[in-house]
């Protein structure tokens, strides 16, 4: 998986001499964008809990995903913030091209609100708030989630794109529309994860994948297909 900052950093660093300077404020900019999406992301699973049948490395490598995961959405979006940004900017000073400094300013400005917002949306929206009567566990509940159960569960599952989407319609075109949504997150985490994903109706791992679909769905209460 890409997360895109490529993109971002080449409208903050055009080829020129100080290309090698540029190069490595990018690198030390990458790496404050990666620590503290990493931290956000620890923070918000310290409240949430992680399952206690996963192992260190397990988590590691979750937290791991995640916090690539939710940097590249932030990058992304801070790309259409950032061009609104300049805009207004060329509004408010008739029309003028901001200058380097400032154009790397409105970036940081951009990115460090996308991050922000994405963490709100992604995360923060998953921890359940106490009631205002309710005083809140000092430490709270560690569920039981087995690794390969983690497309199961909305705090730990990953979130199907266009592509996975549409490769669930692929594998299960008879299904239905519920059964093809359960599907595409199996599919999106098993992804994530680097593990193999089929390619087509045939492939030899849908008819393992089929029962884990309709297992889920029956748990949900929708009747048996």
């Amino acid at each position: 998986m890409t997360s895109g900052f490529a993109v971002g950093e080449r409208l903050l660093c055009p080829t020129t001499k100080s290309s090698r300077i540029c190069s490595a404020s990018r690198h030390r900019r990458m790496m404050a964008v990666s620590q503290w999406m990493r931290e956000a992301v620890e923070t918000a699973y310290r409240q949430l809990g992680l399952p206690r049948k996963w192992t260190p490395e397990q988590t590691e490598t979750f937290l791991n995903l995640v916090t690539e995961r939710l940097d590249g959405k932030a990058t992304h979006l801070s790309m259409d913030l950032a061009e609104d940004a300049i805009v207004r900017w060329r509004g408010s000073h008739h029309n003028a091209e901001p200058d380097h400094e400032t154009t790397v300013g409105l970036h940081q400005s951009a990115l460090q609100n996308a991050r922000e917002a994405i963490v709100r949306q992604e995360l923060y929206a998953l921890i359940p708030q106490p009631a205002e009567d309710e005083e809140p566990a000092s430490t709270p509940p560690r569920p039981e989630v087995n690794w390969e159960d983690r497309w199961r569960d909305v705090r730990y599952r990953a979130e199907p794109n266009e592509a996975i989407e549409e490769l669930a319609r692929t594998l299960w075109p008879q299904r239905s529309p519920m059964f093809r949504v359960k599907a595409a997150y199996l599919l999106a985490t098993r992804a994530e994860e680097g593990r193999p994903v089929p390619t087509s109706p045939h492939h030899h791992l849908v008819p393992r994948l089929t029962p884990q679909v309709e297992e889920e769905l029956r748990a949900d209460g929708y009747p048996p297909e």
